[in-house]
């Protein structure tokens, strides 16, 4: 075995254990809410009528003389196809069958379809349930069919008949009415069957005659009105000139494009013998280029002579008449070029026409050879079938005038008649009510779960894994407080008072230095339970050391309903205020030896209170004659308070409500609290329901007898 294997298994246990902790958790709103789902159900169920269902057996046989012939035999001499043997069912489930037994027993006029499935025990229930106006054969008969079952029982010549109704005597007149109507309906189909296989077969075979010598005719039609010879070598010789003209039109259109480009520069520069001899068409023509060789080599020769004779000289006059004359021939060569050029565009243009013009005409004839072509396959086709349907019908009348005029009869009759049902096959009360229990139960349960998973809050160990924001350094337990002695609450429930230890050893233990000593308790919102935690925590430093409970919150302070003081006394805003001494402020908790400081009377504006020099003053007094001192502060997200308050304080505890506080909501709180760098110690997870806790505390401590109170430690 993998050393690894065992604790992914332990992982995985935790953390399905979570998963379904939920249920635990909220198992008495589960419990009402799949009891009252199934009392629902129940008390449902008790208001339908009782269903009562019949059923008659019929035989469908042969009367031929040997063995006893099956459905599969019905129609043929050898045996039925399961198409047939599907038919025989279908007609007895047919609406027009079921329109017969209606119509027999005139049951649009019984009561069993005109009420409703309610039965009288509420009478406005039964009343709304009946229609308002009597119903149609139309709603009777398709009522008819849903309450109608054919079911053929495998193998055997059987076919069960059941019929379900509110009635049980109309439950059996129907089932055997059904049997006797399909009797009835089968003696009429051989009474009406007069005319032989054979005749119906000539009267075919006459019909597709017909037909087909029309086909053949109207084939013969359409090819002289159109011509036709050979379809297939005309529409080949269209196919091959589309071809054609469609190669021809893209090698002009190419031609064209390109003199289009040459045809519109020449009309920009027209004129300009300097930028129409850059085109290549002109410039590389052969006669253009000897003319530009023989003006070359007489400008060489005028350029000798000019330097040897003046401009009257006859030689070199008679070089620059022949330069001059040789230019002249150059320009109407070029110009003769521009000409031939602009008249080769046009051709190309031209022929790009026509071209596009014959392969249009093309076209059209290959799509008009496309529309005779389909409909000479359709008329051939059509005549290739009749010939076919007709050579098939006279193959069968030669067999049926071999065989004779066979007739295979077969009949119905019952095996067993329905009779009175003896007692209701529906509803089932037990059963429906233990299917809702159960339904009920499963879907309560997964919106439960699916709740928890959702919920973006700490309520979870995988959510604690992947919270990176702040160190979690306890996780307090969801509990109940007791009242005794003159109803003052005190927290005595073991997990919480263990949580709280466990909370007070981390503070004492976890710093570097020295634990802190003035201890700031706040929350991202208000009902958190930081009053609880701030109290509770005290509470367990006094069990060791001197004490101060300090209630900041001046704006919704508790601590006064927990300790059961006066809503009105005095405290931290009088002392602030001047108005009283610090003994008129400070009250004791008896039970466990706490000073506690309350917020006292309201001001209208609490943090400038706190950010006045004396509170810190008073912080460092009582700095003096304190072990600890634990602060309660307002909610980081609702008021600024918490913030002024951190800055003096050597630690602060953020309390974060286990299933209700959202993350986005104590990331702010946090980040609001290190922008002023306050000592922020890590989160205390509270009011955790699913987040397992030691369980062994609760059985370590049950037994009250074991526990040995010890003196409380006197204060000076």
């Amino acid at each position: 075995m993998n050393e690894h294997e065992h604790p992914k298994i332990v992982q995985d246990e935790i953390n399905l254990k979570e998963v379904l902790s939920p249920l635990w958790t909220r198992r008495w709103k589960i419990i009402i809410f799949t009891l009252l789902m199934s009392l629902v159900v129940a008390f449902y169920v008790s208001l339908l009528k009782h269903s009562y269902k019949a059923t008659a057996i019929l035989q469908i046989g042969s009367n031929k003389p040997k063995n006893t012939l099956s459905i599969n035999d019905a129609f043929n001499e050898s045996s039925a196809s399961y198409e047939q043997i599907q038919t025989q069912y279908e007609l007895l489930r047919s609406r027009k069958f079921a329109e017969r037994v209606v119509s027999k027993l005139n049951l649009t006029e019984h009561e069993e379809f005109n009420s409703g499935k309610y039965n009288d025990k509420l009478q406005f229930l039964a009343d709304r349930g009946k229609p308002s106006s009597p119903p149609t054969i139309g709603q009777v008969v398709e009522d008819f069919q849903d309450r109608l079952k054919i079911s053929p029982i495998v193998e055997t010549e059987l076919v069960k008949i059941t019929f379900t109704a509110y009635d049980p005597r109309l439950a059996q007149k129907v089932a055997n009415q059904v049997g006797q109507t399909y009797l009835q309906y089968q003696d009429e189909i051989h009474s009406a069957s007069k005319e032989s296989t054979s005749q119906w077969l000539v009267d075919q075979l006459e019909e597709l005659g017909k037909k087909l010598e029309s086909s053949e005719q109207a084939l013969q039609a359409y090819r002289e009105s159109e011509g036709i010879v050979d379809v297939k070598g005309l529409d080949g010789l269209i196919e091959s000139e589309l071809t054609e003209l469609t190669s021809s039109l893209l090698k002009a259109s190419k031609k064209e494009g390109d003199l289009k480009v040459t045809y519109q520069y020449i009309q920009k520069h027209k004129g300009n013998y300097t930028q129409l001899t850059d085109l290549q068409e002109i410039n590389s023509k052969p006669s253009y280029i000897q003319l530009r060789r023989s003006e070359e080599e007489i400008e060489r020769k005028l350029t000798e002579l000019s330097q040897r004779y003046g401009p009257k000289h006859p030689k070199r006059m008679s070089v620059e008449a022949e330069l001059a004359s040789l230019r002249r021939n150059l320009k109407e060569q070029v110009n003769d070029l521009v000409i031939a050029i602009e008249k080769e565009y046009f051709s190309s243009a031209e022929k790009v026409k026509a071209d596009t013009e014959r392969l249009n005409i093309t076209k059209q004839n290959y799509l008009k050879m496309s529309r005779l072509k389909n409909k000479f396959s359709q008329l051939q086709r059509e005549v290739e079938t009749n010939k076919e349907l007709y050579s098939n019908y006279l193959i069968r009348l030669k067999e049926t005038d071999a065989m004779g005029n066979y007739k295979s009869n077969f009949y119905v009759r019952f095996i067993d008649k329905a009779i009175i049902p003896k007692g209701p096959i529906a509803p089932n009360k037990t059963m429906a009510v233990i299917l809702a229990f159960i339904l009920s139960l499963g879907f309560i349960s997964m919106v439960v779960i699916l709740r928890e998973l959702l919920m973006d809050t700490l309520n979870s160990r995988r959510k604690l894994e992947s919270f990176n924001e702040a160190p979690i350094l306890a996780v307090l337990p969801k509990f109940r407080p007791k009242t005794h002695d003159g109803d003052k609450k005190y927290y005595t429930d073991n997990r919480f008072v263990e949580a709280i230890r466990t909370l007070r050893t981390s503070l004492l233990f976890n710093h570097e230095k020295k634990p802190p000593k003035v201890i700031a308790v706040t929350s991202s919102v208000p009902n958190e339970g930081k009053s609880t935690v701030a109290l509770e925590l005290a509470r367990s430093f006094s069990e060791m050391e001197k004490v101060l409970l300090i209630e900041a919150d001046m704006r919704h302070p508790t601590i006064y309903k927990n300790m059961d003081l006066p809503a009105h006394r005095p405290g931290l805003s009088n002392l602030l205020a001047k108005t009283h001494q610090i003994n008129e402020c400070i009250v004791r908790d008896k039970n466990v030896k706490l000073d506690i400081l309350t917020s006292g009377i309201t001001p209208a504006n609490p943090l400038a209170f706190l950010s006045m020099k004396r509170f810190n003053m008073l912080i460092k007094v009582f700095g003096n004659f304190y072990d600890r001192i634990i602060i309660e502060t307002p909610p980081v997200n609702a008021v600024s308070d918490a913030v002024i308050i951190s800055r003096l304080v050597d630690s602060v505890l953020y309390i974060v409500h286990g299933g209700k506080t959202k993350r986005e909501q104590i990331t702010t709180g946090l980040r609001l609290l290190r922008q002023v760098n306050a000592p922020v110690d890590g989160v205390v997870i509270n009011h955790s329901e699913n987040i397992d806790t030691d369980k062994y505390q609760n059985k370590y401590y049950t037994n009250k007898a074991n526990i040995i109170k010890l003196p409380m430690r006197k204060q000076g």
